[in-house]
């Protein structure tokens, strides 16, 4: 597993750009750091999941801290939203985000098992098989899944590749690319990471860097018939009729071989 990361690697794991990463930094530990530790990364997922739920600034920082000072490093903790509380969940222990104050699992709750389990216990690749078969029933904690297998593994392509892709489904494109982008650096010939990265910049309408994607999928994948459809309707696009001829007949080609 590796022990340092740099702020820009964060930010890709965190899908969040360098400058909020870093004012996301000075919110949990009190000021900047350039190198942060697995355990930092896990902190920061956890500050920034609570972020987007709108929690406030005080709360959150009320949280990392009481997860900071624990005795044990808190890797297996996940810090969940249940009503008003800002409960820590680690294994089968759950307590007060911001009292510390320790709490039993409710009546109402025990058909909500699923953030009982001890996720400290379990590797990335059984949290990214739960995710796979959530993705048919619950998409949320689908999602969720995939993010508890990135902090075991932040370099996981699959999961980064999967999680792009519901993220990009929801037209979440600044994440989508950085989960793209991450499964890339994790595995560099990853052809489907790619392809979606791809799809994401042509539906954000960056012509030149789409089409470059493509190419790159074409590279990587000789007979990806979708790469030549997409790339010939770019070039249409771009007025470049011979380049959109050429990739439309090398399509066509494909096709009819199937």
């Amino acid at each position: 597993m590796k022990q340092a990361y740099t702020i820009a690697e964060v930010a890709t794991q965190l899908g969040a750009a360098v400058p909020a990463t870093r004012a996301l930094c000075e919110l949990v530990f009190g000021g900047p750091r350039d190198v942060l530790s697995f355990q930092d990364l896990v902190l920061l997922r956890e500050a920034h999941g609570l972020s987007k739920k709108k929690v406030s600034k005080s709360r959150i920082v009320a949280a990392m801290h009481r997860l900071r000072s624990a005795p044990q490093p808190r890797s297996g903790a996940t810090v969940v939203r249940e009503g008003r509380e800002l409960v820590v969940v680690e294994g089968t222990r759950t307590w007060n985000a911001e009292s510390g104050q320790g709490l039993l699992p409710l009546v109402g709750h025990q058909a909500r098992t699923s953030w009982l389990r001890p996720v400290s216990t379990r590797d990335a690749s059984g949290l990214y098989r739960e995710a796979v078969a959530l993705e048919a029933t619950d998409l949320e904690l689908a999602m969720e899944r995939y993010t508890d297998a990135l902090a075991v593994d932040p370099f996981l392509a699959d999961a980064h590749v999967n999680l792009g892709r519901l993220l990009h489904q929801r037209r979440a494109f600044t994440e989508a690319e950085a989960h793209y982008v991450a499964a890339l650096v994790a595995r560099p010939t990853d052809v489907t990471a790619t392809f979606n990265l791809a799809v994401l910049l042509d539906d954000l309408g960056r012509v030149d860097d789409a089409i470059a994607r493509y190419q790159q999928v074409i590279e990587l994948s000789p007979s990806h018939v979708d790469a030549y459809f997409n790339l010939a309707r770019l070039y249409e696009r771009r007025g470049e009729k011979l380049a959109a001829i050429r990739h439309l007949k090398d399509y066509r080609r494909l096709t009819s071989l199937r």
